[in-house]
């Protein structure tokens, strides 16, 4: 004959595990609807590129999606970006490079903002470049 509760706790137990693994795999990687956020544009504009600094740093207004990036960056940094897709790793180096090249200053001051001990941001820029 049938066991209800036998039945009952193997379906339970079954959707249990479909939401873990739902969970888990949407906290793969950061929010992805940046993504194809147009980064050529920002790098090649270099007053919104300050803009964007001033904001990382926390010396200026941010615009929505420069919140949200402000909000990730330490955590992408001190994990070498681990839960960055491929798109965001794209977006990270060419900000960081742009940030380099046109604010070397203002770069070194976030790096010491998101890495005062210098313990994580070369394993960043390495996860990154590829």
């Amino acid at each position: 004959m049938f066991d209800l509760n036998k039945s009952y706790f193997k379906v339970t137990l079954i959707f249990m595990y479909a939401f873990i693994a739902s969970v888990f795999a949407q906290e793969k990687f950061y929010d992805r609807r940046y993504d194809y956020y147009d980064i050529d544009n920002l790098i090649q504009n270099v007053r919104l590129l300050k803009k964007y600094l001033d904001c990382f740093l926390e010396k200026g207004p941010c615009t929505p999606i420069g919140r949200v990036f402000r909000q990730i960056l330490p955590e992408a940094v001190a994990t070498a970006c681990k839960r960055c897709s491929p798109s965001q790793r794209r977006l990270a180096r060419k900000t960081f490079n742009a940030l380099r090249k046109h604010f070397p200053e203002g770069h070194g001051e976030l790096m010491k903002k998101l890495d005062p001990k210098n313990k994580y941001y070369e394993a960043f820029q390495k996860a990154i470049a590829n």
